[in-house]
């Protein structure tokens, strides 16, 4: 997992910023993710939302977008719906922990 990409922002052109585990371990580094993606310039992955959920889950995702001032909601239970919205949207589920697309193993040979 360490070279799967998580996500993107276009900046600095042309080449733009990639970030993987190793960049989204550091909470800074998703604060300033969650800073420009609040205003629409930067994309996480299904994978990055699986990686941020898994990392800091979701306490500690409304803390750091909270230090971002990312989501305009009026509590953090409003704040939680929105982060777990966007994270389905892009195709990862934190409340079944599936990305969309992920190939699933028959548990049984004779499936």
């Amino acid at each position: 997992m360490k070279d799967i990409l998580l996500a993107w922002y276009p900046h600095p052109a042309p080449q733009g910023t990639s970030y993987y585990p190793h960049d989204l371990s550091q909470p800074e580094a998703v604060v300033r993710l969650f800073k420009q993606a609040s205003r629409f310039r930067a994309h996480v992955t299904a994978e990055g939302w699986r990686f941020l959920f898994t990392h800091y889950g979701l306490m500690g995702l409304l803390d750091l977008n909270r230090d971002a001032g990312w989501l305009d909601a009026e509590d953090e239970r409003e704040a939680a719906e929105q982060l777990i919205n966007r994270a389905r949207v892009a195709g990862y589920d934190p409340r079944t922990n599936h990305v969309q697309g992920d190939f699933e193993r028959p548990t049984s040979l004779f499936v």
